[in-house]
């Protein structure tokens, strides 16, 4: 089996511990990026797409910040069983404002800052899997359409 198929395997059994894409639940960046290389599953309206490996980067760079404590990917579907999961939106569970980490998110052209919508976990509801929110910092969300 190769390395895409055990890592989809994985991230599939997690996803279904979690409650299903029916729960909206949301994984570590290890956990949906590790053997990607489906650009359609997030941000798949990009033209040009930036890549899998862009929005990996990136987004592990954010989580590396002083001022992060978590990054983690949404699941919003379960596609067919060869393809990736499919994601609409990632949280950054930080110190910073939203807006900072809209700047530091600006390759992967996440939908328009936005001051109100854009802040807290999506429904008002915590996902399962979500790690807890450290006193002092807000929850991110980075959502593209």
């Amino acid at each position: 089996m190769s390395d895409r198929a055990t890592s989809l395997r994985a991230l599939l059994e997690r996803i279904e511990q979690l409650g299903g894409d029916d729960a909206a639940p949301v994984v570590s960046l290890d956990a949906f990026f590790e053997g990607n290389d489906d650009e359609a599953s997030i941000g798949p309206n990009l033209d040009p797409h930036p890549g899998i490996d862009t929005f990996s980067r990136i987004l592990r760079e954010i989580a590396n910040r002083d001022s992060v404590a978590h990054v983690v990917v949404q699941i919003s579907e379960v596609m067919l069983e060869d393809e990736w999961p499919y994601s609409n939106c990632v949280y950054v569970i930080t110190t910073a404002t939203a807006r900072d980490v809209h700047d530091w998110a600006a390759e992967l052209e996440p939908d328009p800052y936005d001051d109100e919508a854009l802040q807290g976990w999506i429904g008002g509801t915590v996902p399962p899997g979500a790690p807890t929110v450290p006193e002092g910092h807000r929850v991110v969300c980075l959502f593209w359409d």
